[in-house]
């Protein structure tokens, strides 16, 4: 019974090693873990950080780039010369209409400074009446009543007088006086 019932002191000394390693092996790798968690948790917080450098001087350089460029867009040259012109008499006429409006137009044309061409213009004053005359007594009161159709008769009357010039091109045709009734 002695043997037996005898328990080995060496076997449960053994038994509460064996017991503790486990234990005292956790904890130091639970430390580690810990630790490595904490570093990851640091490494990230400074990478969101750099992150939002980054991004907060992108969009900075950005906007400066737009700002610079509303600032360059304004151009600070002075106006061009004022052109020569030369005055065409007033035309009287009444639109194509079946019930005919009457539209009185003065207008000058304006050009280059060039000799040659006030000489042409003023030798071909009849030339250039009579094409205008055609153009205006060929419109009806709806395309000269806006803006946009007036603009488009100063350019039409440019195309046709600039056909006939040799000695240069008339660059704007001025309304001096544009009534329609």
């Amino acid at each position: 019974m002695g043997d037996e019932e005898r328990v080995n002191v060496d076997e449960v000394g053994d038994e509460e090693q064996e017991g503790a390693k486990p234990e005292a092996a956790a904890g130091p790798r639970a430390d580690a873990s810990k630790i490595v968690k904490i570093l990851m948790y640091v490494a990230g917080a400074v990478l969101a950080v750099f992150l939002m450098i980054g991004i907060s001087y992108l969009v900075n350089r950005y906007l400066e780039e737009k700002r610079y460029e509303k600032t360059v867009d304004i151009v600070t040259a002075p106006p061009p010369a004022p052109l020569n012109y030369y005055d065409v008499p007033t035309f009287s006429i009444t639109t194509k209409d079946s019930d005919p409006h009457f539209a009185k137009v003065s207008l000058s044309l304006g050009y280059d400074e060039n000799q040659q061409l006030s000489i042409e213009l003023g030798k071909r004053l009849v030339q250039m009446q009579h094409m205008i005359n055609i153009i205006l007594r060929s419109k009806s009161y709806e395309e000269l009543d806006s803006v946009e159709d007036i603009i488009s008769l100063a350019e039409e009357i440019k195309a046709h007088v600039n056909t006939v010039l040799i000695a240069g091109k008339v660059k704007e045709v001025y309304f001096k006086e544009f009534i329609v009734n």
